[in-house]
């Protein structure tokens, strides 16, 4: 790679890295290309972007990013360990847990594939927290769990509402079965 493309993927790096929300390493040796694939098209539909890259450029990224943004310094060494051997990287502009998401699903489908650590708001999350992110619900889950704590009341309100003159249906429906009316009614 000469200088020139080493600067431009630099530079893409650290727009990725600074736009993002959230950004996971993972270890990808030993998948197939079509398995890569089908992982970078599923990541790509929950809107993430993949790339494989080099650990150099990688590094420098974080470090250029992230000193700039004032985060502390060990949690930005932690997760720059992350980023050793073959590194698949993913971020996500939006949604911090949709990636997670697809990543751990993913993992657990395929052994050779491994989340080695993410950066979240200025803080470095293992393994295991990604794993656990992954339980959470997602930016499209939590809007409608929202929605739905919104719309109770109101949906509550038009049934306590209607319920007087459902009762006076009732009362008038069993008043004329009892006076004979269902056999005129047949």
């Amino acid at each position: 790679m000469d200088r020139a493309t080493k600067q431009a993927e630099l530079e893409s790096l650290v727009e990725n890295f600074s736009s993002a929300s959230v950004a996971v390493c993972a270890d990808y040796r030993g998948l197939t290309v079509a398995k890569i694939t089908q992982l970078r098209r599923e990541l790509h539909e929950a809107g993430c972007e993949a790339k494989v890259v080099r650990n150099t450029l990688a590094r420098l990224a974080v470090n250029k990013v992230e000193t700039g943004r004032g985060a502390k310094q060990g949690e930005v060494e932690k997760f720059l360990g992350t980023i050793v051997g073959p590194t698949f990287v993913v971020t996500s502009t939006s949604d911090p847990i949709g990636p997670t998401k697809v990543l751990m699903k993913f993992a657990k489908a395929n052994e050779q594939f491994r989340v080695k650590g993410c950066w979240l708001d200025g803080a470095y999350v293992d393994a295991a927290g990604v794993d656990s992110l992954s339980k959470m619900p997602g930016r499209e889950e939590t809007f409608a769990m929202l929605l739905s704590l919104i719309s109770a009341p109101a949906t509550r309100l038009v049934r306590v509402l209607s319920e007087p003159g459902a009762q006076v249906v009732r009362s008038i429906e069993a008043y004329r079965k009892k006076l004979g009316g269902e056999s005129a009614a047949a």
